[in-house]
């Protein structure tokens, strides 16, 4: 299952609103995993 804030994260990089460093913040804080920033990364921009 996906974390709660996934959605809204991927939205953001998606966008091209995000970068790394945001995503990488959201990590740090608890909102996402590891595992789901390489996953939104690897979607593309």
């Amino acid at each position: 299952m996906a974390s709660k804030l996934y959605s809204y994260c991927a939205m953001r990089w998606n966008a091209g609103v995000w970068t790394e460093a945001e995503l990488t913040t959201a990590v740090a804080k608890g909102y996402i995993t590891e595992e789901e920033k390489q996953e939104i990364m690897a979607s593309g921009q």
